[in-house]
């Protein structure tokens, strides 16, 4: 089942209501934009919850198959992203300092708020900053090893060893 893009959190979190579903990857044009290719839909779990200072709470689990560019050898390579968030709706940034620390604001003006920019920030989150593929399965691990024999003989061609053995 798709997850609805227009949704009024406040209403759901004094409902109690749990969404699950997916969202097309077509709608996280940012999220595209960042890595090579976004395999299928995002699966998302979503609780929307009163928590016990009588503020409206968001939790949620997300979950999607993405291709990332190997830093090493600059091939694709998959990654399952998963993320975990939990949310705090308020009304503006004045109130951010009310925000209990173990929640991060979400700033919902209006009556209803987009969800779709609000997944799509937790998984470019998710993202590891620096992508690589295990050790042997990188087709850069030949590269290394040959500026590493490179480098070894350019030490025993080195002008200056004879001085070296001098100096023991």
């Amino acid at each position: 089942m798709a997850l609805p893009s227009q949704i009024d959190p406040r209403k759901l979190a004094l409902q109690g209501t749990r969404l699950e579903g997916q969202i097309d990857a077509s709608n996280l044009t940012r999220l595209s934009s960042s890595v090579a290719d976004i395999r299928g839909s995002v699966n998302a779990s979503i609780a929307f919850e009163i928590d016990e200072s009588r503020q409206p709470i968001v939790r949620g689990t997300l979950s999607v198959n993405v291709d990332v560019i190997c830093q090493r050898c600059l091939d694709p390579m998959a990654k399952d992203l998963q993320a975990q968030f939990a949310l705090q709706v308020i009304w503006s940034e004045d109130q951010i300092a009310n925000v209990a620390p173990n929640y991060e604001p979400w700033i919902v003006v209006d009556k209803t708020a987009d969800l779709i920019p609000v997944i799509e920030d937790e998984l470019l989150l998710a993202l590891p900053i620096v992508n690589y593929h295990k050790p042997g399965d990188c087709t850069g691990d030949a590269l290394q090893q040959n500026e590493a024999v490179k480098e070894e003989e350019a030490i025993a061609d080195n002008p200056f060893s004879v001085l070296q053995q001098l100096k023991k």
